[in-house]
């Protein structure tokens, strides 16, 4: 085989064609949190649709290489050039054609660091075809590559991991510094199964009736987004910074106490999240326990009491100051609760016998719930009743949590995308069982439960009988277990619809919608899970 130019060209087209065509895969590691096990995972589900685009260039490439150097024979060597374009367009329609058609509810976001997973992959690909050719200098046995390019994207994140490890400290670094030089500044952090965002800005709302407030924004609760939120929005004019904390491996929360350094620690709920990556909820219960761990001596632990798992953490909690919230002669708890549709009326009780009667446009046990954690660190921090009642007055539904509004055309639309669990579930749809009117579910159910997602999924689909009248289920192979769960129930087979995506789903509410409907999204499904 000759080395001139348009040579080279036609051997590298398949392996540069590969870049472009990864899209999908690396919006699947950044869906992934970057996690290699979250990668694999995925990979696992969705294998057959993740490797189509590599099968479809490496056919394509080899075509137009064979193509391409029959006419060189006879035509001139431009036809290799001409093939190692053609190649790499397919690359590009491939990539971004197939991967944008599938209408991603998180799109992928071009940051710093897929930037630079990008370019990775370019020089993993270059090397390899040149090794390649060294091995085995066929003209056309490079088309092979673009088969393997999940490994190649996971080759790439490993090589790009020292160059992350080291900006991640050096963000991380000047967090601390900005922290650091904010004398007398509060720090709350805030972690559980569920319920975390919700008390965060609850807690936010209430405490601006006395402090300048930053909390992290939307659900930021990951060690970068933290750091990005102080790095770009803390001022010398705030007074506490709240600080949400999510995990999904065991020391997750660790890790960012360790950047944080939380005097005030509140925890929510320990329940069956994201056993995809934890294993058990035993393994959860001492992750989210690490926050109280990480609380300095004379810092303030802050729990609901759930009976099960929190009651016991807050039993074991003996040489911190500690709060509980919740049941009646706890350190705060609510009485004459007033719920309607419209909102909550309720009287606040405290320990040292303050009765304050409050109202607040929230509905649902669970909100009632996180309004308490969020009153308990207020009343703390040294909120006056008057402040108190105002801030809860305050409070509006948390954005895709149980947030109704109402339509031009006469329907209740209820976004309850980011808090499906199986508890907010069950509050969800019992309070949607009060509503008049034609209710209509709509779900892709639970995911990251592990062995106990089929089991999860089934009683969804037996609570869902028994609050909606419709049920529009997102995924045939995921929500087998909602159906069985309300067919089990004797819900009507007729009123159950399975779709491939969110969007044919829409469009049959779209063509059937009646004034009066009320509509519960229950989960918003993560792209990974997508079965469209």
């Amino acid at each position: 085989m000759s080395d001139d130019f348009f040579t080279w060209l036609l051997w590298l087209a398949p392996a540069l064609a590969s870049v472009p065509a990864a899209k999908g895969l690396v919006h699947l590691f950044q869906l992934s949190s970057y996690q290699y096990g979250g990668y694999v995972q995925a990979l696992r589900r969705r294998w057959k649709r993740e490797l189509l685009p590599g099968v479809m260039l490496a056919v394509v490439s080899f075509a137009v290489c064979v193509a391409a150097d029959y006419l060189a024979r006879a035509g001139g060597r431009l036809w290799l050039a001409i093939g190692a374009a053609l190649t790499l367009a397919a690359g590009f329609a491939l990539g971004y054609g197939v991967h944008n058609r599938r209408r991603s509810v998180k799109p992928l976001h071009y940051t710093a660091r897929v930037r630079r997973l990008f370019a990775a992959l370019l020089a993993v690909m270059v090397v390899l075809a040149l090794v390649l050719r060294k091995i085995l200098p066929v003209m056309g046995i490079s088309v092979l590559l673009p088969l393997f390019v999940p490994v190649w994207v996971a080759l790439a994140a490993l090589l790009t991991l020292p160059v992350e490890h080291l900006i991640k400290h050096l963000y991380q670094r000047d967090a601390r510094r900005i922290l650091d030089a904010q004398k007398g500044l509060i720090r709350i952090a805030i972690t559980g199964s569920y319920g975390k965002t919700s008390v965060k800005f609850f807690l936010e709302t209430m405490l601006r009736q006395r402090y300048s407030v930053l909390a992290t924004r939307g659900s930021f609760n990951t060690p970068m987004g933290i750091t990005r939120v102080i790095r770009e929005d803390m001022e010398p004019a705030h007074r506490v910074f709240i600080a949400e904390m999510g995990a999904r491996h065991r020391h997750d929360i660790r890790e960012l106490c360790r950047l944080v350094q939380p005097q005030i620690g509140i925890l929510t709920a320990v329940g069956p999240q994201h056993l995809e990556t934890f294993g058990s909820v035993e393994r959860v219960r001492e992750t989210k326990y690490d926050l109280i761990r990480a609380l300095p001596k004379d810092g303030l632990a802050v729990f609901i009491n759930d009976g099960a798992i929190v009651r016991d953490l807050y039993g074991q909690t003996g040489d911190k100051p500690r709060l509980i919230v919740g049941q009646p002669g706890d350190d705060l708890w609510a009485e004459g609760v007033e719920a309607t549709l419209e909102g909550t009326a309720f009287l606040l009780c405290l320990k040292d016998g303050t009765r304050l009667r409050c109202h607040t446009r929230l509905i649902g046990e669970h909100n009632l719930q996180n309004v308490l954690l969020a009153a308990a660190v207020a009343r703390h921090l040294g909120l006056s009743d008057a402040q108190l009642r105002r801030g809860i007055e305050a409070l509006e539904p948390v954005a895709a949590r149980f947030k109704p509004e109402k339509t031009e055309d006469g329907r209740t639309i209820i976004n309850n995308g980011f808090n499906a669990n199986p508890q907010s579930s069950r509050a969800a749809l019992a309070i949607l069982k009060d509503y008049p009117g034609r209710r209509i579910v709509v779900t892709p159910g639970f995911v990251e439960l592990g062995e106990q997602e089929s089991a999860f999924n089934r009683q969804l689909g037996e609570r869902m009988a028994a609050s909606a009248d419709v049920a529009l289920l997102v995924g045939p192979k995921h929500t087998l277990p909602i159906r069985e769960g309300l067919l089990g129930q004797g819900f009507a087979e007729d009123n159950i619809h399975t779709f491939l995506s969110l969007k044919e789903a829409q469009a049959w509410l779209d063509e059937n919608k009646a004034a009066g409907d009320v509509v519960l999204y229950e989960n918003d499904l993560p792209d990974h899970y997508n079965e469209a």
